[in-house]
């Protein structure tokens, strides 16, 4: 086994082993790499062929600095801001045919190594479920990262935990046609770059993952749309039959915005909303060894789930 950074002509191989493991399509394994490239992809190659891959893509963790004097009056948010560079670890796959044998420890092990030599402060990742979570606290990782998910159920909950559902859907794909339907309600379309913007300033006194704009752009190109209402900017895409809110960073009540989208859109059935709550771990960090983190969690969204 050969443990290296991707080459060009391995695109093909790490597109192949991404669509068997995660089952996206071309269109998206396209955009990511156009986007991101591949120089952040490691990958373990045996006998020509690569067996497991993952991305580390550089971010910046903008932070509050919690051990400054915050309660000393005329102490702005912005003069105990500081930033911290990280990696986040994306698209981590392994061939089913060799999985359970250590490779992907050594993947990150090989991945962690190379980021603190480069001055970074550390990676992270998120977790699809809770066994993956307590695989990579093993591996060193702790729970930073935190969220809440909140759900909007148009039609009641049958006892064997069913709900009803409508056959025909409405064709999301169509920016025209969702803008001009929400529009009537006053909620706007917005550009990536202008959600970034508005999404700077509402996260002014707090810790979070600072995407930069082309992230947003690459988003945009895969489903997600970016809105305003009022005084309020929140994500927006659609799966199935559910309408998937990755971020609310609103002044309005969920449940307002939920009842104008169920009136807007009746063939969708659910809505899931995440939201800034520390409730639920949805992000793990492995600090490099040099660095003394200051601040004691933020706030992590848009994991490309």
């Amino acid at each position: 086994m050969f443990y290296k950074k991707a080459i060009t002509t391995d695109i093909p191989k790490i597109k192949s082993l991404w669509k068997e493991v995660f089952g996206d399509s071309e269109d998206y394994i396209h955009s990511f790499i156009t986007h991101f490239g591949i120089d952040g992809c490691y990958v373990c190659e045996i006998n020509d062929e690569i067996i497991a891959m993952a991305f580390a893509i550089p971010t910046t963790l903008s932070y509050i600095d919690n051990n400054s004097p915050s309660n000393f009056e005329g102490v702005s948010s912005e003069a105990r801001r500081g930033s911290l560079h990280l990696k986040y670890l994306y698209a981590c796959a392994t061939h089913p045919n060799f999985r359970k044998q250590g490779i992907m420890e050594k993947l990150l092990t090989t991945i962690y190594a190379e980021t603190c030599s480069e001055n970074y402060a550390g990676i992270f990742l998120h977790a699809a479920n809770h066994s993956l979570q307590n695989y990579y606290k093993k591996l060193g990782f702790e729970d930073y990262f935190f969220r809440n998910h909140s759900f909007y159920c148009k039609h009641n909950e049958h006892k064997d935990g069913t709900k009803d559902t409508k056959s025909e859907t409405l064709d999301f794909n169509n920016l025209s046609s969702l803008q001009n339907h929400l529009l009537l309600k006053k909620i706007k379309t917005i550009t990536p770059d202008n959600y970034y913007q508005k999404r700077i300033k509402k996260l002014e006194n707090f810790s979070f993952i600072n995407w930069n704009t082309d992230f947003f752009i690459f988003l945009n190109e895969t489903g997600t749309h970016f809105f305003e209402y009022e005084n309020s900017i929140f994500s927006f895409r659609t799966n199935d039959n559910l309408i998937i809110i990755d971020e609310w960073l609103a002044e309005d009540t969920q449940n307002q915005i939920a009842n104008l989208l169920f009136e807007q859109y009746p063939d969708f059935e659910t809505i899931q909303v995440s939201s800034m709550e520390n409730k639920t771990c949805c992000g793990q960090i492995k600090w490099c060894r040099s660095f003394e983190h200051k601040s004691k969690n933020g706030y992590f969204a848009f994991a490309m789930e």
